[in-house]
């Protein structure tokens, strides 16, 4: 058995090394060009300007115009090139690409005075400084912009330099106090999770840097020309984006670029070493009092940086599958904490039990972007994989809380996280109440011995967790009740609910204009399985014998055989669906005819944040805090007739429909945003 298990790995290991990433370096010859056309389009109104200044290096240009037309993304956006008076033939072969603009500079003015001159020259939103020694890969500017979408605080957004050899350059940039700056993550591996989630730094490199080309004022947001010709001259201006305008820089991992370093400041006319010297000099003399930052730092420790400074708390979130807020309730739970999280000041680390290649990664990248560190295996410079357990080994004991997700999740911090020298509180957080959900099933499905075998183990996690951790998180208080009677202290147990906000900058369409009812909800969850049969086999046909022309839309994956078998025109098995606005907002009502089932329904606080009126059971609004005929339709559990009845009126009582539908902001106060941020902060003492 040991020997398969090793195998097994082995074989997964191997697999895992081929993933290498590989980056093609390739620079193609001036000669290349004379057969392949470089050209742009014209914009009249462009987003962004991306300014190129040049000093020779002819085929460096080339090779970066070619990967900015190849890694073409839709981008409104114009090519500003500076010249400062180049001796080569880089005129010459520039001025026959269409769709750049050529400025000219008769003497050289250096490369800070060359992108002045172009920031005054552009007719854009945003700026993108960009190093001519450079090709740029796929997203690497609308990622950059997805930044100031997301951030309305954002100043400037820098993006993942990478060394031609295949090694990070630098992740985003700090300053210490005692007159160092730090290129994070330089010489290491691009993949390493240290480096690939979206970061507050203190500046990024002007060889690939976006930011807003005038400030609030309308002012022009030029480099300070006393760091002329070159060298701490995009510091200086983070600095100002973020002590004089109250901003934010960030690093962008998404956004990843090749660079051939020391190609672009190329100056045999100047002592690089002095000007460097007379700079830093300028920039400390004027900055240091406002470096936040107290660790004191030399060239011989760089790799071990304190990432930590300016959070309020350091948080290891523990789950066993990657959540997926677009497919299950619970799992859109978890992300509106983590953006409460990370809202708040706390850095947080992600550790997830099961990560699968194919599907998971579009979702730990979401994460990621929103500032999450997601510990996971990676292959280091020398294609050697890094363990998880290496990775927690070097983070475990700056921890302040180890919030895990349900009985499974416990089971993994218990068998794998568990340090005696941990110094992290504990926070176990239910879910919904397993015990709960397994007892109320019993009256609907036959189990097997595996089955029961399975659910007793879960049980007895669960009781443990709820015992050994020093906070429960319960989703209602009519759970908090339950497990305070089964003797948990009360002092420890706190409510963080579902979150939900009612939909904004959507047309609604009216009453007479909407039609079928629609159920979402993910198959993989045994009562949503019930809740369809139910809703197919014994209330539809009572329905249907009033008004045949109903239809009935079910969303969701994971879909089993039986579910699958109910397809008909009249009751649509859709399955998984990544765009579901249409479907609330064409519906005429939301149907969840749950028969057992604990904790809050997410799917029911979905449908009421689109507005759409809501017909349950009292199993499925359990907790909500929700008034019937109100907020919501509720009928008797497992009364097929009930629940029939309620969908026949609300299809021909508009007066209703409009109450109901009027009122559902109210039914989601509870689940508000702000509601759950107070309880959060709460429970982490802040």
């Amino acid at each position: 058995m040991l020997f398969k298990k090793l195998y097994r790995q082995f074989k997964k290991d191997r697999k895992f090394k081929k993933t290498l990433r590989r980056f093609d370096t390739t620079l193609f010859p001036i000669e290349f060009f004379e057969d392949n056309k470089i050209s742009f389009p014209s914009e009249e109104n462009p987003l962004v300007s991306i300014i190129i200044p040049i000093h020779n290096q002819l085929k460096y240009t080339l090779n970066c115009l070619y990967s900015i037309m190849k890694v073409e993304d839709g981008i409104a956006k114009e090519i500003i090139i500076i010249d400062y008076k180049s001796t080569d033939q880089s005129l010459t072969f520039l001025k026959n690409i269409n769709g750049i603009t050529i400025i000219e500079n008769k003497e050289n003015i250096g490369f800070l005075r060359s992108v002045n001159k172009g920031i005054e020259k552009a007719n854009s939103e945003f700026i993108y400084l960009l190093n001519n020694d450079t090709k740029v890969l796929p997203q690497y500017l609308s990622s950059l912009l997805e930044v100031f979408r997301n951030n309305k605080d954002a100043g400037a957004v820098g993006s993942k330099l990478i060394f031609a050899g295949g090694t990070l350059q630098e992740a985003g940039c700090l300053l210490f106090n005692n007159e160092v700056a730090v290129n994070r993550g330089a010489a290491q591996s691009v993949d390493d999770p240290k480096f690939n989630y979206l970061k507050k730094v203190d500046y990024c490199s002007g060889c690939s840097l976006l930011f807003k080309r005038v400030d609030r004022e309308q002012n022009l947001n030029l480099l300070a020309e006393i760091y002329s010709p070159a060298y701490y001259e995009e510091t200086d201006l983070c600095m100002r984006l973020i002590h004089d305008q109250g901003l934010t820089v960030y690093y962008q991992p998404q956004s990843e670029i090749i660079h051939f370093e020391n190609i672009s400041y190329q100056n045999k006319t100047q002592n690089k070493t002095k000007l460097i010297q007379k700079n830093h000099r300028i920039f400390w003399d004027q900055w240091k009092s406002k470096i936040l930052n107290n660790q004191a730092i030399s060239s011989s420790d760089k790799k071990v940086l304190n990432d930590h400074v300016g959070y309020e708390k350091i948080m290891l979130l523990v789950e066993e599958y990657v959540p997926k807020y677009d497919q299950d309730s619970g799992s859109n739970r978890f992300t509106e904490i983590v953006k409460i999280l990370v809202n708040n000041k706390c850095k947080v680390y992600l550790l997830v039990k099961n990560i699968h290649v194919d599907d998971d990664y579009t979702y730990i990248s979401l994460f990621e972007s929103m500032g999450v560190e997601v510990i996971r295996e990676y292959l280091s410079t020398k294609g050697e994989i890094t363990r998880v357990e290496k990775q927690i080994d070097s983070i475990y004991q700056t921890i302040d809380y180890i919030w895990v997700f349900r009985p499974e999740g416990y089971e993994y911090y218990s068998n794998f996280l568990r340090k005696a020298d941990c110094k992290a509180k504990i926070i176990y957080d239910m879910v919904d109440l397993h015990f709960l959900r397994f007892t109320r099933e019993t009256d609907f499905i036959e189990k097997s011995k595996d089955q029961l075998k399975r659910e007793n183990e879960v049980k007895e996690l669960e009781q443990k967790a709820l015992k050994e951790a020093d906070f429960v998180v319960a989703i209602s208080d009519k759970e908090k009740v339950i497990i305070i009677d089964l003797g948990i202290d009360k002092e420890k147990v706190f409510i963080v609910s579902n979150i939900h906000s009612v939909k904004e900058n959507i047309t609604q369409p009216n009453f007479k204009d909407r039609n079928d009812l629609i159920f979402i909800g993910g198959f993989h969850h045994q009562p949503n399985v019930d809740a369809v049969l139910y809703l197919n086999k014994e209330i539809m046909p009572l329905v249907w014998e009033k008004n045949e022309n109903i239809k009935v839309k079910i969303i969701g994956g994971s879909l089993p055989d039986e579910i699958k078998a109910l397809h008909t025109e009249r009751f649509q098995i859709l399955g998984y669906q990544k765009d579901i606005d249409h479907y609330f907002l064409s519906a005429k009502a939301f149907v969840a005819p749950l028969r057992y089932g604990a904790g809050v329904k997410g799917k029911i606080g979905q449908a009421l944040e689109y507005k759409l009126p809501v017909i349950s059971t009292n199993i499925g609004v359990e907790g909500m805090m929700l008034k019937p005929d109100i907020n919501v339709l509720v009928a008797e559990t497992d009364d097929a007739q009930s629940f029939a009845n309620h969908i026949l009126q609300i299809y021909k009582d508009e007066q209703l429909w409009k109450k109901l539908h009027n009122n559902s902001e109210e039914g989601l106060d509870y689940f508000s945003v702000k509601k759950q941020e107070e309880n959060i902060i709460e429970l982490l003492q802040f």
